[in-house]
């Protein structure tokens, strides 16, 4: 079949056409102004984008088989109570800091050292449970020294770091933002015992107008999707079939 380029029926193609991907383009736009931070913002200090506080990995140093390696979210630690072999196990210190132990509930392990840790839990186990208790802590994996990469990015994980290491090279371990990717993004920091979250203009960045911060082992780095971006697509995606089927608005 011949179609007219100029007949009722291909300007009627081509109205419907453009009708149909500005209803696209408006419904992409609406559902991402609209959506949330895949991190928990309520429970996360946002400092916007000033300079993130020292992180819990680093306050004092990354080697965590030194006596005074500090404890971060996300390691793993061997807890033995001696005499009482139904009380030892091996978990992993959650998001915000915490041990789940039986009997004394959650107990901060992040920011301590494994000697303060030991003490603290001996010192709970002890008032109510058991006497004179003899806890050793041991630290079986650090996540000190790695970063998580998520959201619109090439290849999301987590990545060794390796020496100082800037926002702009974490993302570069990921394989960069990915074509609907926000060049702001979100770097997340476990401080104190607390999240702080600040944003980064990746643009400003590369082009020498904002500096590019360091990150720590235990930080996450979110890339959300851009509604802009994210139109861009469907354009690229759009216009060739519009081409291919001859049609033209005029």
């Amino acid at each position: 079949m011949i179609f007219d380029e100029g007949s009722p029926m291909m300007r009627r193609a081509w109205r419907s056409l453009l009708a149909l991907l500005t209803l696209e383009c408006s419904i992409l736009l609406s559902g991402c102004s609209t959506t949330e931070a895949s991190f928990d913002q309520a429970a996360t200090n946002s400092i916007g984008s000033s300079a993130l506080p020292a992180a819990d990995s680093v306050q004092a140093g990354a080697d965590f088989t030194s006596a005074e390696y500090r404890l971060s979210a996300q390691d793993i630690v061997q807890i033995e109570v001696f005499g009482f072999p139904s009380l030892s196990r091996t978990v992993q210190i959650d998001g915000s800091g915490r041990v789940s132990f039986p009997l004394i509930g959650a107990v901060t392990a992040a920011g301590r050292t494994t000697s303060e840790f030991e003490r603290e839990l001996a010192a709970r186990l002890g008032t109510r449970f058991l006497r004179s208790p003899q806890v050793t802590v041991l630290i079986k994996e650090s996540v000190g020294s790695r970063v998580t990469v998520e959201g619109a990015v090439r290849r999301p994980g987590v990545y060794q770091l390796k020496g100082k290491t800037r926002l702009v090279q974490a993302l570069a371990l990921a394989e960069g933002i990915n074509d609907v990717g926000d060049y702001t993004v979100s770097l997340i920091r476990v401080s104190g015992q607390r999240r702080f979250t600040a944003k980064y203009d990746v643009s400003a960045i590369r082009s020498g107008k904002a500096e590019d911060p360091l990150v720590y082992g235990g930080d996450t780095i979110v890339v959300e999707e851009s509604a802009a971006r994210m139109g861009v697509q469907v354009l690229k995606s759009t216009v060739p079939t519009l081409v291919n089927v001859g049609a033209r608005p005029w």
